[in-house]
């Protein structure tokens, strides 16, 4: 009896079965293997074996020195009768091909995109700017129509911004005076109200012609009769139209900034003139595109005249005080 319960003890007794902790091994192991085997793979695709690629060039050369042509007889990609010239795949200049860019090539392509980029924004600007001096020449020829005073004033885009001209010849000044004349004041009265409701500063430049001025006169020379005629302009805009005395500017040049060779015919009314300069607000790199600009966009409205050279002239520039010959200044 008790044999018999100890067969059924040792039939039903069970063990727990053994727990292999190092599977996670082989995984690992087929995992560094496939990567070995990537990184391999990766290596070998970077080298270049230049036996082989000079073995390609040549074979290369060979089978398109007699195939690349259009028609027979006629020029080939290489621009040589009959494919006598194989095809050149040489390294150029440049560098190799197949080679990284170098980071100097990478700042001077940089480089080059942004200057091209900024180089656009600024034509684009110009153009704007043009553009609104045009508006502003409409409205001015639009207020001097009613009394036909259209005449007496001139257009000009500067690198400076938009120049109106005032043509002095006893219309706006008497000779060797510098008083505005009623017609002149008329003029102003015109321009005025346009000019103060723009943003930008007014400079109001005076200048005379060549001619020196009489002993008689009560200036002391051309210097000083273009200073005080473009003072009478700032006073006038200030007195009667309320512009504000810190956007206006006002200066003499004498005769050293004319408009016409004293050779022209149009030089001696033409160079004594007061001109308003609505100055551009812009930077210097749009400034220096406005003469352009405005010389290859035509306008519909009043016609332009083109900037003289002599209007890059220095300020200072030398200038005659002889007093022994009377003329228009």
């Amino acid at each position: 009896m008790s044999s018999s319960a100890h067969k059924r003890r040792h039939k039903h007794e069970e063990h727990d079965e053994h727990v292999n902790h190092e599977r996670w091994l082989v995984s690992y192991a087929d995992m560094l293997t496939v990567l070995m085997a990537l990184f391999i793979v990766l290596f070998a695709m970077s080298q270049i074996d230049q036996l082989k690629f000079a073995q390609f060039k040549e074979g290369f050369n060979e089978g398109t020195s007699s195939s690349n042509l259009v028609l027979s007889g006629n020029k080939g990609v290489n621009d040589v009768d009959n494919g006598a010239d194989p095809v050149n795949i040489k390294v150029m200049a440049g560098g190799d091909p197949m080679a990284p860019p170098s980071a100097e090539q990478i700042i001077a392509e940089a480089q080059t995109a942004q200057e091209t980029a900024r180089s656009a924004s600024h034509l684009a600007a110009a153009q704007a700017e043009v553009a609104d001096y045009r508006e502003i020449i409409k409205q001015i020829d639009a207020a001097l129509a009613p009394q036909g005073h259209q005449d007496q004033v001139t257009y000009r885009i500067t690198s400076d911004g938009l120049v109106v001209g005032l043509v002095a010849d006893n219309v706006f000044f008497a000779n060797a005076s510098a008083d505005v004349e009623p017609v002149g004041l008329q003029v102003l009265d015109a321009i005025g109200p346009i000019l103060g409701g723009l943003p930008n500063d007014l400079v109001v430049q005076g200048h005379t012609n060549s001619l020196p001025l009489s002993s008689t006169t009560r200036y002391r020379d051309n210097w000083d009769l273009s200073t005080s005629r473009a003072n009478s302009v700032v006073t006038r805009f200030i007195d009667v139209h309320r512009l504000p005395a810190e956007r206006l500017t006002s200066t003499g040049y004498g005769q050293t900034r004319p408009l016409y060779p004293d050779s022209d015919d149009r030089a001696l009314a033409g160079n004594r003139r007061v001109d308003l300069v609505v100055a551009s607000p812009s930077s210097e790199a749009v400034k220096a595109l406005l003469p352009q600009v405005a010389e290859t966009i035509p306008t519909d409205g009043p016609a332009e005249l083109s900037t003289p050279a002599t209007e890059t002239a220095s300020e200072t520039a030398s200038h005659d005080t002889t007093t022994t010959t009377t003329g228009g200044h």
